[in-house]
């Protein structure tokens, strides 16, 4: 009896241990909305993610890739957008902060943000790409607010394989 209450503490001890080295704390992208409080929060692959939208005057998509720094400030590194016009840059500072490739205009920048507020509507077509999954933020809000916050935080999360539990 003695023997199998020390096996089963040793076991209990071991499961612990294998589950505490799979909680380590990561950046978190969380957007809010912004009236009801509510959010959704993502781990994302290499601290990165996109934020789209349909540039309101050219009607062409604007793409911004970010990534979270070490003190969750948002990095906007480069914006990659289709044409010039009102709204979208069209200087560049240096010859290496700018490129045309496949016919897509290339800004490369490097702001640091604390936190993005946007008013989201179905006409421009907002949308987060976190993990190559693009995500329409138009159904991210309650039907009573249009208004989000996107910022960083550092929390503990649970991981097993692919899958992560925020904590």
């Amino acid at each position: 009896m003695k023997k199998k209450i020390i096996a089963a503490g040793i076991g209990v001890v071991l499961i612990l241990t294998l589950l505490s080295a799979a909680v380590h704390k990561e950046k978190i992208l969380v957007v809010e909305d912004r009236q009801s409080g509510v959010y959704d929060e993502y781990v994302l692959a290499n601290r990165e993610f996109v934020l789209g939208y349909i540039h309101s005057v050219l009607l062409t998509p604007a793409d911004e890739y970010f990534v979270i720094t070490d003190d969750n400030q948002l990095l906007l590194q480069k914006t990659i957008y289709e044409s010039f016009g009102v709204g979208l840059p069209y200087e560049q500072i240096q010859d290496s902060d700018f490129e045309i490739v496949d016919g897509k205009f290339i800004l490369y920048l490097d702001r640091k943000i604390k936190e993005l507020n946007m008013v989201i509507s179905p006409i421009p077509k907002h949308s987060l790409t976190v993990n190559g999954e693009k995500i329409e933020l138009i159904n991210l809000l309650n039907e009573n607010t249009q208004s989000i916050k996107i910022y960083a935080i550092e929390k503990n999360v649970f991981e097993i394989g692919n899958y992560h539990f925020i904590l």
